[in-house]
Parts: C-alpha cells; structure tokens; sequence
C-alpha cells in the first residue's frame, strides 16, 4: 500500500463498467447468492432479497445494495481497497476528487447527458448510473464510485441507503 493506505491500481483487480448494466462480474438483478459466487465467495444467505438490504464484500472492497424482487441495483466501490472500475480506458476509483470531477463534466459534455448534484453534493450522471462519491484515506480524499441502476441513478437520494451516504472512512 501507499502512503494513503490505498492498493496501487496493479494490485487492484479489474472490472469495467457497463453503464446502467453493472460492473465487473456483477449484474443488475442478481440475486444475492448469485452475487456471492460471482465474487467466488461462499455465502450461508443464498436467499433472495425482499428489501432494500446492503451487503459488504470486505474481501473484495465492494458494498452491493439490493432492492425487492429486482435484485442488486447498486454496487458501490471502496476507494482505497476495491477493484479498479474503468470506462472507456479511464480509471474512477482511487482517484483525486478534481480528477475525477473534471472527467463527470467532460463526460456529460461530449455525451450530450445530464450532470447532477445529490441532496449530499455527489456529483452524478445518471445517464451512465454514475454517482462519484469520496472516501478518506488518512490525510486525503480519494474516489468512492457508486454504479446504480437507471432507476436509482435518476433518484440516487430516494433509493441509496443512508448508511452510504455516510461512509467516509475505510472499508
């Protein structure tokens, strides 16, 4: 690790983003136990979800939210031990926040999409179910990245579970 405690991206495993698809080897509307043995992990819940609940993958530095019978509906990335997300060969997590703010509005302009603030002041394009979130990692601020469905990232501030919201610190 470096001097923010965070893994070096050639440390960090790789998953590419499918906007409002999902990310890596996770789909939107998998169920939990499905989720569990993409990320080869065993799992005693292999139940389905019935309500908005997170689970927290330690191991692999990802938090997987669920909603009813539509299954996973948001993943979001830990900043300082998660996989690497890219899209369109840019890395988003582990970043420096004005890096990565740039490159929302850089996005929304040459996409012709939307740009958002959250009720929290995430910057947001819901169009590609992107939601940009910080993290602390000692001293500094590096890039959460929250990957929602359509639904969710039109409404991030409905759907996303306070305890997200809330997360400042590692994982």
């Amino acid at each position: 690790m470096d001097r923010w405690n965070a893994k070096p991206d050639e440390e960090r495993a790789e998953w590419a983003l499918a906007p409002l698809a999902g990310v890596g080897p996770l789909r939107f509307g998998m169920r939990s136990g499905e989720v569990s043995a993409a990320l080869g992990i065993v799992s005693p819940f292999q139940t389905d979800v019935v309500v908005i609940a997170r689970k927290m993958f330690r191991d692999v530095g990802v938090t997987t939210y669920y909603s009813g019978s539509a299954g996973l509906a948001g993943v979001a990335v830990d900043a300082l031990v998660g996989p690497q997300v890219t899209f369109d060969g840019t890395p988003l997590v582990g970043r420096v926040p004005s890096e990565l703010e740039q490159w929302f509005v850089d996005q929304s302009d040459a996409r012709k999409i939307d740009l958002r603030v959250t009720a929290y002041g995430a910057l947001a394009l819901p169009d590609l179910g992107l939601v940009m979130r910080v993290q602390r990692a000692g001293d500094v601020l590096l890039t959460r990245l929250l990957i929602l469905t359509h639904e969710w990232a039109m409404n991030p501030d409905d759907y996303v579970p306070e305890s997200e919201w809330h997360t400042w610190h590692a994982f």
